[in-house]
Order: C-alpha cells, then sequence, then structure tokens
C-alpha cells in the first residue's frame, strides 16, 4: 500500500549531517501548491541547524496559508496585514485604514500578545487585553485593539486553527466619557467667522475666507474640499461633483481617494451665493495664469505653489486662525459640515442632506452632524390635556399624612 502524501502545508522527518565545516539540516515540505520541496538550514552545530530549519518551516507554513493553533499570534498578523496590503492595492481596502493598523498593531497589540500562541487567544485573555487597553490609554484605542484581534482571530478560524472567533464573547468596549453633544453653528456666528476672516490678512493669505465659505456651502469634507478641482464645477447646474478626498498614506504619499462608500461619490447643490464666489474666484485665478476662464482646469484651493494642498497643513492654519481670534478648540472644518446638516435638516427630509453630505446611513446624519437646539414646544402641547380642568378632579392632598 502506497505511504500517504504528506498533508499540504506540513513536513517529513527532519535529518542532519555534516556539511563541509557545517552541519545541514533538511526535510521534506509539500507547499500550497502540493508539490513537496526539499527545505535545507545550515549552522555551526547540528542542534543549531536544525532548529534553523524549524524557524525556516514555521515562515514557510505561515507563508504558504497554513495556519496551525500552535503558530504565534505575531506571524498570523503578519500574514492579515499582507492580506490586507493586497486588499489596498485592489483599491477595496483604505491606505489610511492600513496605517492605522499597523501602527495600533505594533504599538498597542503586539507588545501585549507577543509571546502567545494562536489557540492560547480565548475569550478571557482577550477581553482582559481589551480592557487593560481601555483603562490604560482610551476606548477608542480599546475599540481598534478588538478590531484588530477579530481580524487575527477571523484569519485563524479560516485557516481551521481555531473553531471559533474568541472576540465575539468579548464584552463590549464602554467609555467613561460623555459623547459630547454636535456642535453647530447659528447663521450669525457663520456671519461672524466669515467677517473675521475677511479682515484677517493672514487668513486671507492662506485663502481660509474662500474655504471657509466652500466647507459653510457644501458641508464636504475636508479631503474632498481640498481634493475638488475646477473640472468638478458644473457652473451651468450649479452642481459640484464629488469624486474623492485628499488621503495621505506611508507607501504612496498624497493621493485622491475614491471614498469610504458609494455615497461619497455624489453631485453637491451649490446656493447663488457660492457659485458667484467660486466664479469671482475662477476669473482672478485664470487671469493669473492667463488663459480664459472656462479653460482653467487644476485644484480650486491649491497650495502655495499650485499643487494639492496637505489637509495637515490646511488644520495648522485653521488652529492658528482660531487662536488669534479667541475661538474655543470647538471650531473645525466639521463645525460647517454639522451647520449644514442642521440647517437643511430643519427645512428639508433628512434624507437630503444625508445625500448631500455623501452619508451611508440617514443614522450618521442625524446621530452625528445635528446639531441640538431648544425643543420643541409641540410635546408639551399634547400632554397639555393632561393638566386641563374639568377632565379629571384631583382631591387635595392632606397635610396630616395618609389615613
Amino acid at each position: 500500500m502506497p505511504r500517504p502524501p504528506l498533508p499540504v502545508g506540513t513536513y517529513g522527518k527532519l535529518s542532519s549531517k555534516r556539511d563541509g565545516k557545517r552541519w545541514m539540516a533538511w526535510c521534506k515540505f509539500r507547499d500550497v501548491d502540493g508539490r513537496v520541496r526539499k527545505v535545507r538550514a545550515w549552522d555551526e552545530t547540528k542542534a543549531k541547524a536544525e532548529n534553523k530549519l524549524r524557524e525556516k518551516l514555521k515562515d514557510r507554513q505561515i507563508g504558504s496559508g497554513h495556519v496551525k493553533p500552535d503558530s504565534k499570534v505575531v506571524d498570523v498578523a503578519s500574514k492579515w496585514l499582507n492580506e490586507f496590503e493586497e486588499q489596498v492595492e485592489l483599491g477595496t481596502r483604505s491606505g489610511t485604514s492600513l496605517d492605522t493598523y499597523t501602527h495600533r498593531w505594533n504599538t498597542i497589540v503586539k507588545p501585549r500578545v507577543e509571546g502567545l500562541r494562536v489557540h492560547e487567544l480565548d475569550a478571557g485573555r482577550v477581553d482582559q487585553i481589551v480592557r487593560d487597553v481601555n483603562r490604560e490609554l482610551s476606548a477608542s484605542s480599546a475599540k481598534t485593539c478588538r478590531t484588530i484581534l477579530s481580524a487575527i482571530c477571523g484569519l485563524a478560524v479560516r485557516h481551521g486553527a481555531l473553531k471559533v472567533n474568541p472576540v465575539r464573547d468579548v464584552r463590549p468596549v464602554e467609555s467613561s466619557k460623555r459623547k459630547p453633544l454636535a456642535r453647530a453653528f447659528t447663521i450669525d456666528e457663520v456671519m461672524e467667522i466669515f467677517d473675521k476672516a475677511d479682515h484677517d490678512p493672514i487668513a486671507i493669505r492662506q485663502d481660509l475666507p474662500d474655504i471657509m465659505r466652500y466647507f459653510g456651502g457644501t458641508g464636504q469634507r475636508t479631503g474632498e474640499t481640498i481634493a475638488v478641482r475646477w473640472e468638478n464645477i458644473d457652473f451651468a447646474e450649479q452642481v459640484a461633483w464629488v469624486e474623492g478626498n485628499m488621503v495621505r498614506t506611508k507607501a504612496d504619499g498624497k493621493k485622491i481617494n475614491p471614498g469610504k462608500s458609494e455615497a461619497a461619490h455624489r453631485g453637491v447643490p451649490l446656493a447663488s451665493w457660492l457659485v458667484d464666489m467660486l466664479r469671482d474666484r475662477r476669473e482672478r485665478v485664470a487671469a493669473d495664469c492667463g488663459v480664459s476662464p472656462e479653460e482653467l482646469t487644476g485644484w480650486v484651493f491649491p497650495n502655495g505653489l499650485g499643487g494639492l494642498r496637505e489637509a495637515s497643513n490646511l488644520r495648522r492654519d485653521w488652529r492658528a486662525f482660531r487662536k488669534r481670534h479667541g475661538i474655543g478648540d470647538w471650531f473645525t472644518p466639521r463645525t460647517f459640515r454639522r451647520t449644514v446638516a442642521t440647517l437643511v435638516t430643519d427645512a428639508l427630509p433628512v434624507r437630503e442632506a444625508s445625500d448631500m453630505l455623501g452619508h451611508s446611513r440617514v443614522s450618521i446624519t442625524t446621530d452625528s452632524y445635528v446639531g441640538r437646539k431648544a425643543p420643541s414646544r409641540n410635546p408639551a402641547d399634547v400632554l397639555d390635556v393632561l393638566g386641563r380642568k374639568g377632565d379629571s378632579k384631583r382631591e387635595p392632598r392632606s397635610s396630616d399624612g395618609d389615613e
């Protein structure tokens, strides 16, 4: 009866012999394509050569896609990050997410699991890791830690190294800090901010007056505003077409990202006053470039050299403006986005505000972007019926207590 073949991702008996002045250890390994190959390692002693061979075999098992219960968690994490990087190259994942996960893995998660094997990642241990991160750092870091561990364990489940993902039984991450209410401008506050920017020489030099008005008239994200080009502005239809946002990743530097969801690609209707501002701006820039306004192309809000503006530089200029005028830290570009959400939902169905802002779900608009206002009197008017005279008679309460 013929000998059964090695299972994929496994190896046979280790052998060793002297090879000149060194020892050579070798064995047969069945790769993911089903072919059996000889793997070798050399070192000055037999034991060292065999240990080096075992390390090579572990790397080969991970590289071939074979994850076992005794695989190191750090090796499985490396494989997961490599797969995530491939998804980024295919355009199905964001490069900024890869940077975030890589940084959090190296600085927060890896030091806490460096000596663990896959089978040791049970629900209790993962729960303790997440709790420690929440206590020592923040709820946000703990949630990211949980996401990373869930992805690593999910990969192990797909390879049969774990039967179930233990992270699903980990307690939800809770924060002791109360989520601040969405802060939106009143119309008078918007006018005051515009006036401050119009009379601030530094802000004018940094292009902040026009950028603030564009934020206030569209509610676009910072990266989307930076990425808008003259070709995206339809002056006849009074629409700005959003085709992506500017992001910076370690692998690619500055680039235009297509967005988180299909809702990110959209047409944003422009108010008449904003169209007038953009038309005046186009005429000024076209005159400086020596072309007609209709021929002008490129970034609407470029940097000082005419290239793609950095979001970090815009935020720096924004903070400086805020400090010069004594405005609190709550004032960010997103404040204009919340203002747009609030004003539009006050007058129109919330779906229209959600579509304008590029949200994939209406609940995102209502939960995170619509500013809180004074409560409506309508519920109180409805309940006023309970206190009408004649509808019910209430006996006066005795001052002597219950009888």
